[in-house]
């Protein structure tokens, strides 16, 4: 029963070609592997009572706030089907959406609360591998999977300080805004309307799923699976909209997975160009960023332990006469899981030191961090500082039904904020920059997070 469960985290790229490998990739339960024909319904329900502590921001605007929440995380409901055509082909379908028990619901379409809004797409299996297109995980994000064991509460480095943040949209445009109001959350606009239909990602995160994907899984062969992903850019605006040049968002991701019996190997890169664009006058609307990724796992039977190492490059998008704002930006994780009774004990340490080969403005504060080079969550120097601390225990109930406890503390550089992927309402800054609003604006630059929750997950 327990290597069941723990089998969920980290199948992922080791599955046959077609309906499984999606299955894998999106966390779905085995319950959910549909037949040769017809379609299958299939979800997963995660929710946990927290307490959480929000202490003061770095630069002391923001007071500390202890509050409660129910966290619902990477909730899921979807449908998915085969159909096989002969000759060892088969076309294959899934469609699958957030889903909120605790009735949160954001108006943002980023929030994958409408149907396909999470993984889906169309593909054809064969001989050859598999080619899909829709909505999708980038192999890049599909890697984190591999040295991941946290399956519980959504309490993963991944998409945290790995990655930078996670996001969902398609590619960047500069057009495309996002207005966030005090009650209505966040609504992507942009001229004329242009962008209201179709949210766009945020371009400093690598934990990404994206719109308009086009991607190739390959059969696996001994062992070994490669994935190959780009994207369309639907937003491409006119020259004319911009003083300096037109950008030209692009990203390729790929990985290459091995896995053999109790171990697991996996090596990812992601490429962005133009995803942050610089539209003033003399800046970089093309800015090329990279990242690396290498994980590893392995399973010894009563317990696994996994680790990975992060290398994120982000280049100068300043203008010419202004100082140079590129910055690398390192992490790494190690976590893992040994059986204790009728459950499991589950571990991770996620840390950053800081981001490299960058420049401090002259109007960085150390005192209080303000005024310093950040992007996404990351932050220059000492100030970037930041690591991430989880323990927990699930309970088994059954195949498909757990209880779990667990501690989590994010302690954030004064200058960094990083939080969970989809976190519990934070501190700020929200529209009231020097308040916080204690909605979900995000959390303020500097503040340190500490949560206990006690939760259940079931899997259909």
């Amino acid at each position: 029963m327990n290597k069941k469960l723990m089998a969920l985290a980290v199948a992922g790229a080791v599955t046959a070609p077609g309906l499984a490998v999606a299955q894998i990739t999106t966390g779905a339960p085995t319950a959910g592997v549909a037949s040769n024909a017809g379609i299958t319904l299939y979800g997963r329900l995660d929710e946990a009572i927290m307490s959480n502590k929000f202490s003061s921001n770095g630069s002391g605007t923001i007071s500390e706030v202890k509050k409660g929440d129910i966290h619902s995380a990477g909730n899921a409901i979807g449908v998915r089907g085969r159909e096989d055509l002969g000759g060892g082909t088969a076309a294959w379908f899934q469609l699958e959406a957030g889903a909120w028990p605790d009735g949160r619901l954001d108006s943002a379409a980023t929030t994958g609360s409408h149907f396909g809004g999470r993984n889906s797409g169309l593909g054809v299996s064969s001989a050859l591998g598999d080619i899909m297109f829709g909505i999708w995980d980038t192999p890049y994000k599909v890697s984190m999977f591999t040295w991941n064991s946290l399956t519980s509460g959504g309490f993963s480095a991944g998409g945290v300080i790995v990655g930078n943040g996670d996001t969902t949209g398609a590619l960047t445009n500069p057009l495309c805004t996002t207005t966030v109001g005090n009650t209505s959350g966040s609504v992507t606009t942009g001229a004329n309307g242009v962008c209201v239909t179709e949210a766009t990602s945020n371009g400093t995160a690598w934990s990404r799923r994206v719109n308009n994907s086009i991607q190739y899984w390959s059969p696996v062969f001994a062992g070994l699976q490669f994935r190959l992903m780009t994207a369309l850019a639907n937003y491409q605006s006119p020259a004319s909209a911009f003083p300096n040049g037109v950008p030209k968002p692009k990203e390729y991701s790929g990985n290459l997975t091995w896995a053999r019996g109790p171990l697991a190997l996996t090596l990812a890169v992601d490429s962005h160009q133009g995803l942050r664009p610089n539209t003033a006058v003399g800046g970089e609307v093309n800015p090329k960023d990279s990242a690396v990724q290498a994980g590893i796992k392995w399973n010894f039977g009563i317990a696994e332990i996994g680790a990975g190492l992060e290398q994120l490059k982000y280049a100068n998008n300043a203008a010419a006469s202004a100082v140079n704002n590129k910055m690398d930006v390192k992490s790494a994780v190690v976590n893992g899981r040994v059986n204790a009774g009728p459950g499991q004990v589950w571990a991770s340490y996620s840390a950053t030191p800081g981001g490299k080969s960058c420049i401090q403005p002259a109007a960085f504060n150390p005192n209080t961090g303000t005024g310093n080079l950040v992007i996404g969550s990351a932050a220059c120097g000492d100030a970037g500082k930041a690591k991430e601390m989880t323990l927990g225990y699930d309970y088994i109930m059954s195949k498909r039904t757990k209880m779990y406890f667990v501690y989590n503390k994010i302690d954030n550089g004064i200058s960094t904020n990083y939080y969970y992927i989809a976190g519990p309402a934070a501190n700020g800054p929200g529209p009231l920059a020097t308040n916080g609003t204690g909605t979900n604006g995000g959390l303020a630059a500097g503040t340190d997070v500490t949560t206990l929750a006690i939760g259940m997950q079931h899997v259909f």
